[in-house]
């Protein structure tokens, strides 16, 4: 299954240069200037950063939970809580 998926993975990625038919060209990518509207790109980045930002947020308060859930029995953790 590994193998099958790793030769599939590049014939993902030429796709939309093999087959233009079938597939609009990239509207982003890091040697041209991107082909997508403005009006589209800005909100794009800008809900990208936000979801990172989300993303990092959920991990450390997750990571809060799991050494509270941890340290339950400890001194310190009844101080806080």
């Amino acid at each position: 299954m590994v193998l099958i998926g790793f030769v599939n993975i590049p014939i993902i990625k030429k796709s939309v240069d093999w087959w233009s038919t079938l597939h609009q060209p990239a509207s982003i990518t890091l040697t041209d200037k991107p082909s997508i509207d403005p009006s589209m790109l800005y909100p794009l980045f800008f809900s990208m950063i936000g979801f990172s930002g989300l993303i990092i947020c959920l991990v450390i308060l997750s990571s809060k939970v799991q050494i509270f859930n941890r340290e339950g029995n400890k001194s310190w953790v009844k101080d806080h809580v």
